[in-house]
């Protein structure tokens, strides 16, 4: 499967994103941790996995990191208008660490732009344990019970909170559980796609 690098002008900003699969099944909107590009899910399988299920992969850099301009607006409002000038409509969208709670802001602004959630060990869960309750689309929380950046009592946080969760559990692996064993990760995430 090929991967199709273009850049986006977002206020300016010239943002960094690739494309792979053509989507019958839908959208899925790969974000990245802050030590990590687009280049990690394409390096790890993961991007064309997705693709060949039959969805349409987008992976982008936000801004500030790998080769995406700085922009100053939210996150969340970033994403807001990423999807929005790709004409995403209900997309499925991926988040691991910072971008996890990135993830948590956007569905508690614009949660009518999302299909899924799939937050990974996403740190700052804490910070939003009141407003988790808020958010009613389907979410699958997948973390790694030995994370130390991000602890595992956030993933039962998160299912405790939010009402249509599910949580996968890597009991072995850490923070970057995701890229230790994508194959792993990618099955139960269209797993989890498809079923929705």
């Amino acid at each position: 499967m090929t991967e199709d690098n273009k850049y986006v002008n977002i206020d300016g900003a010239m943002v960094h994103y690739l494309i792979s699969g053509h989507g019958d099944k839908g959208d899925v909107l790969l974000l990245h941790g802050k030590r990590f590009t687009i280049d990690d899910w394409v390096k790890y399988g993961i991007v064309d996995n997705i693709a060949e299920e039959g969805y349409r992969v987008i992976a982008v850099e936000l801004p500030g990191y790998g080769k995406s301009e700085i922009l100053d607006i939210s996150y969340e409002d970033f994403l807001m208008k990423f999807v929005s000038i790709l004409n995403i409509n209900k997309v499925n969208i991926v988040g691991p660490s910072f971008s996890g709670e990135i993830l948590i802001r956007f569905a508690l602004k614009y949660q009518e732009m999302i299909r899924t959630l799939i937050i990974v060990d996403s740190i700052n869960i804490d910070k939003y344990v009141d407003r988790l309750k808020e958010i009613k689309v389907n979410t699958l929380i997948i973390w790694g019970k030995k994370d130390d950046i991000a602890p595992y009592e956030f993933a039962t946080m998160l299912k405790q909170n939010i009402q249509n969760a599910k949580l996968y559990t890597f009991d072995d692996l850490g923070h970057t559980c995701y890229f230790d064993k994508p194959d792993v990760f990618t099955d139960e995430l269209i797993k989890f796609l498809n079923q929705d």
